[in-house]
């Protein structure tokens, strides 16, 4: 395992799927520049809260 950090991992993956996304699905620069950010950011705050909801049923 690289990494010991679960949470690195998931913004690192949601890093690299982010871009792949932007440059397929959109044509301008500006465009592709939002999606982004939207995405990376949808995908980061999505893992922290998911993370959190999981520790709540935790034995």
């Amino acid at each position: 395992m690289i990494l010991k950090s679960h949470l690195i991992s998931m913004v690192i993956y949601a890093f690299f799927v982010s871009i792949v996304l932007a440059f397929i699905r959109r044509t301008t620069q500006k465009d592709r520049l939002k999606y982004f950010l939207f995405l990376f950011f949808s995908m980061t705050i999505g893992a922290i809260l998911f993370g959190w909801f999981m520790f709540l049923f935790m034995k």
